[in-house]
């Protein structure tokens, strides 16, 4: 029997769920493209002291809590280069330290829990296996992307508001980063889920606000 083997660049991005045209982008390529400066040299800060922050001693607690899982928030008008910023740590992250990653609309993310907890034994269930891995690894990765918050169904419930509160507060809680890509404002942010996990977010990510025209201006 003929076997063949992935490319291990290729399979290193293998369930990361970073969208095909960013996998492997590296900081030097995202300042190239003309990134903003002050949120990639922010991005290389998180990078490069990435194994210092996490560092536990050893009675495995945080040698730094103060910054101990936290990690980026990334605010802007869309098409200022947020996503790609974002993937771009990913990427490096898992060439440098080998670490977990994973990229996720959070709007997808939503839709995939809402999925799961209304499944019944009409779903198929290997379909229903990729909602559940994909769940999960926004849950435990190492380091994980929430992409574009803010534009995910929003219901009297508050499923989406509380689901994210919940998972933030839990991967900090756990020593795991997030990224966070969003085009809220402050006063947005705080109006659209609460102003307690508006308060949160100054504790569990560092934000940087994005400017300038998008990248996308004049695209047909």
């Amino acid at each position: 029997m003929i076997t063949t083997r992935m490319d291990p660049e290729k399979a290193r991005w293998v369930g990361t769920g970073i969208p095909p045209r960013l996998r492997g982008i590296t900081l030097n390529d995202v300042e190239e493209l003309g990134g903003q400066p002050d949120a990639i040299r922010k991005a290389r800060h998180f990078v490069e002291g990435y194994r210092a922050q996490q560092s536990k001693n050893w009675r495995g607690l945080p040698v730094n809590p103060n910054v101990y899982g936290r990690g980026l928030l990334f605010a802007g008008h869309p098409g200022t280069g947020k996503t790609t910023l974002a993937a771009a740590i990913l990427c490096e992250l898992r060439r440098r330290w080998g670490v977990t990653v994973y990229s996720s609309r959070y709007s997808d993310h939503i839709e995939r829990e809402r999925k799961i907890v209304r499944a019944d034994q009409s779903v198929d269930p290997e379909e229903l296996s990729r909602w559940q891995y994909a769940v999960e690894r926004v849950q435990w990765a190492d380091v994980v992307l929430l992409d574009d918050v803010g534009h995910e169904h929003t219901t009297d419930s508050k499923f989406a508001e509380d689901t994210l509160e919940r998972l933030l507060r839990q991967r900090y809680d756990e020593g795991r980063p997030t990224l966070i890509t969003t085009n809220l404002s402050g006063d947005d942010w705080a109006a659209r889920y609460s102003r307690a996990l508006r308060s949160f977010m100054d504790q569990c990510t560092r934000r940087e606000i994005f400017t300038g025209e998008s990248f996308r201006r004049g695209e047909p």
